[in-house]
């Protein structure tokens, strides 16, 4: 990956002014949200936590645009990522435990998205169909540090990815359809998947 993209997915990229928690507020409201998103002005990346499933709703369909990056990070609350479908200028996503969350959204309309990391989420990444459609991809990772792999539908939607440049998978696939041979385009590819028990580079 990217170093700009791991310096981000280890959270230690981030200011104070850029890491938002809900985790001590047991009644946030709108406009406890709207009082917090004062002290974030002019960040470019932001690091959110602990958020309900009404605050994902409110951070991202009034400030979540306003950000090159967003990681969420210890989200186990949220269950729909619908809202995510409307960001145009958002480049990079990033989820760490979203273990509520069951699939991924439209990412059609996400014209501006270039890196997509989802870490101890297995849920959300059995269907990664969505992934074809994000028109401007260019990394992706699915990884587990947890000392056990992803169950993913297939990998056939990643597969021929237009604008995919550097993958990095951790998963076993149910229709046994990996072929590292048809990756063998990409910048960067580094696997373990199915039987494989190396990284291959």
């Amino acid at each position: 990956m990217t170093e700009f993209m791991t310096h981000l997915y280890s959270g230690r990229g981030y200011t104070s002014e850029e890491i938002i928690s809900f985790s001590q507020s047991p009644a946030t409201h709108f406009a406890d949200i709207d009082k917090e998103m004062q002290f974030h002005k002019g960040a470019k990346h932001v690091q959110v936590s602990c958020l309900t499933q009404a605050e994902f709703d409110t951070f991202v369909t009034k400030y979540a645009d306003n950000y090159d990056s967003i990681y969420f990070f210890q989200n186990p609350k949220v269950k729909d990522l619908s809202a995510l479908s409307y960001l145009r200028n958002v480049k990079y996503l990033l989820f760490y435990n979203l273990r509520g969350a069951k699939k991924l959204w439209d990412m059609s309309q996400n014209s501006s998205l270039k890196g997509l990391f989802i870490s101890e989420s297995k849920n959300l990444v059995y269907d990664i169909s969505p992934i074809a459609d994000a028109p401007a991809l260019e990394e992706l990772l699915l990884f587990s540090n947890i000392n056990r792999k992803y169950s993913v539908q297939s990998l056939d939607p990643i597969m021929e990815h237009p604008t995919l440049q550097r993958v990095m998978l951790e998963c076993k696939t149910e229709n046994g359809d990996f072929d590292p041979d048809k990756f063998s385009r990409l910048e960067v590819f580094l696997y373990r998947v199915d039987r494989h028990r190396n990284f291959r580079y």
